[in-house]
């Protein structure tokens, strides 16, 4: 539920967000294809990230896709903060991040 109403915040403000619940087994490619930026909810147990992120491990690099990490582990704890974001948080620093993720690809690809 969460996760949907994440992904109809981030289309109101004008991205092109699809919600990944399950990833299909064996084929990740198939799953991410056309993704710019992977956002993992807070939802997520450290292990289901982890396992997840090793199974598309080849194919966020191959793609260079960058990954975000919607996190409820209090802000200190988080490190350097790279790659996680506190949760909740407004909606403004949300797509801030995002943007900041997204401009070393757009550079790329320009």
């Amino acid at each position: 539920m969460a996760g949907r109403a994440l992904e109809a915040l981030l289309q109101g403000v004008g991205y092109d967000t699809r919600l990944i619940e399950d990833p299909s087994e064996g084929e990740p490619e198939q799953t991410l294809e056309g993704v710019k930026l992977l956002l993992l909810a807070p939802t997520l147990s450290a292990e289901s990230r982890e396992a997840m992120l090793a199974e598309m491990g080849v194919t966020l690099d191959a793609a260079n896709i960058p990954v975000l990490t919607l996190s409820t582990t209090i802000k200190e704890a988080l490190g350097d903060g790279s790659g996680f974001i506190p949760w909740p948080c407004r909606l403004e620093d949300l797509t801030k991040k995002i943007e900041a993720a997204l401009l070393p690809v757009t550079e790329v690809n320009l």
